[in-house]
């Protein structure tokens, strides 16, 4: 049974062949790779959509704090600042 203070998992990369995957991820490959073909597969929590939106919310919620409390830029001067950073892009 897990505690009430169970870890939260952190995201991992494990290294596997074609021949390990899953059959519903292979099929999401336009050719079917070589058996021994190596790929770099990260797992991570998923989010429910409830998640998904209750985050949105709080980004949201946080970029009108800071538009209400002046923390912005004027579009113009940023653009300038960073052209003037990365000259030729």
């Amino acid at each position: 049974m897990p505690s009430k203070a169970a870890k939260t998992l952190e995201p991992f990369t494990v290294e596997v062949s074609a021949s390990e995957l899953p059959k519903r991820v292979l099929d999401r490959f336009p050719e079917r790779p070589a058996a021994d073909a190596r790929f770099a597969v990260t797992v991570e929590p998923a989010e429910t959509e409830a998640e998904k939106l209750a985050a949105l919310q709080r980004d949201l919620q946080a970029g009108l704090d800071d538009l209400a409390a002046g923390r912005v830029s004027d579009g113009r001067e940023v653009f300038a600042r960073l052209k003037a950073r990365f000259p030729g892009g």
